[in-house]
């Protein structure tokens, strides 16, 4: 058999230099010593050999002039070819392209994955707190402070000498929690007394101790 070098096999074969540079490395074909295709191994994985297409010169194997391509190559016309397609320089191109894409893309639908699962945390972690300050117990509102009692009014002791002193100064005592002020008749009942008090009111206004306002009614000066 003749040796070829790596473009007069891939003319005489009919297929891309590539698929054959992918054969070697596979081990499929074997190179001698000086880097030369024989046509053994190219029949024996399974390629065609077009003898018309046998134009360039055969390197001899050892130096031994090879013979001419005897008609026992068309034997091999019914191998059957290679079922893998000949792989070209762009279409490996255009699958590098692509592999490097789809790692883009998987790198970052894993970082939205996390940047996901981290928002997932936090906000249940906001819900456990809210939670928690929802639970904790309100303190009661502060009472309200009371309005302090009126002061009491200062007693007015009763003229010295004078017998009726004791009933005015009831009557004085009671006007002075009615400052709004009271009848003769009102005071009356209040004190829880039988006789009439029109005339002590009327002798108490005249000595300056009442003051008389509408309709009968009295007040303390």
């Amino acid at each position: 058999m003749a040796t070829l070098t790596i473009t007069d096999a891939a003319r005489v074969t009919g297929v891309s230099r590539m698929l054959l540079y992918r054969y070697i490395k596979s081990g499929k074909l074997s190179r001698t010593p000086e880097g030369l295709l024989d046509t053994a191994e190219l029949l024996r994985a399974g390629l065609l050999l077009h003898t018309s297409d046998v134009t360039s010169p055969i390197t001899p194997l050892h130096d031994v002039t090879p013979s001419p391509v005897t008609p026992e190559i068309s034997v091999t016309s019914a191998v059957t070819p290679p079922v893998t397609s000949p792989v070209t320089p762009t279409d490996s191109n255009e699958t590098r392209t692509l592999e490097r894409l789809i790692d883009i893309l998987q790198r970052e639908l894993d970082a939205a994955r996390e940047r996901e699962t981290l928002l997932l945390q936090m906000l249940s972690q906001m819900q456990q707190q809210n939670q928690r300050l929802l639970d904790m117990p309100r303190s009661p509102a502060p009472p309200h402070p009371s309005p302090a009692p009126p002061p009491a009014p200062a007693r007015t002791p009763a003229p010295a000498g004078d017998p009726r002193g004791a009933m005015r100064w009831r009557i004085i005592e009671v006007l002075q929690t009615h400052p709004e002020g009271l009848t003769s008749a009102q005071l009356q009942i209040t004190l829880g007394v039988e006789r009439s008090l029109t005339d002590t009111c009327i002798g108490m206004c005249r000595d300056g101790l009442l003051r008389r306002v509408e309709r009968g009614r009295y007040v303390a000066v």
